[in-house]
């Protein structure tokens, strides 16, 4: 398989499996409490079983600087509504660029539904291209 047909591996296959998410109406502690024991850095936001926002680390970081303040905003207050959603059967190329053109630094990956089954980051993209590079890619189902 040469470089380009790497490429078009879906994004499933280098997607953050199972994203730990929480409903718009979360508080700050409980959003930190989430990243901090799942050490990641975007929080998909789900109402009614759709995403509906975006959390990232940095966003809560910035509120922390607001101290008590900060435990009256909710991920509603807060939250990046245009979020990007992708079928996880979607190549990792097409993801890749979109998330560049857009310049965000992730995508939520779905089953094709509303459901979220995983996050793409921009250091799976990173990671991606090393395993590439070195020839260490899974090989597509397709």
């Amino acid at each position: 398989m040469d470089f380009i047909e790497h490429l078009r591996i879906p994004v499933e296959e280098y997607t953050t499996p199972g994203a730990v998410t929480a409903s718009p109406n979360a508080d700050f502690s409980e959003m930190m409490k989430k990243m901090k024991n799942g050490e990641f850095r975007h929080l998909p936001i789900m109402d009614g079983g759709k995403v509906v926002g975006l959390v990232s680390h940095r966003d809560l970081k910035l509120l922390e600087g607001l101290g008590t303040l900060a435990t009256q905003v909710s991920a509603s207050d807060i939250m990046h509504r245009d979020v990007y959603v992708v079928d996880s059967k979607a190549s990792l190329e097409d993801v890749v660029f979109e998330m560049s053109s857009r310049k965000i630094g992730s995508a939520v990956i779905s089953d094709g539904g509303d459901n979220s089954v995983g996050i793409f980051t921009s250091t799976d993209a990173l990671n991606a291209l090393i395993e590439i590079i070195r020839g260490e890619v899974p090989e597509s189902e397709d």
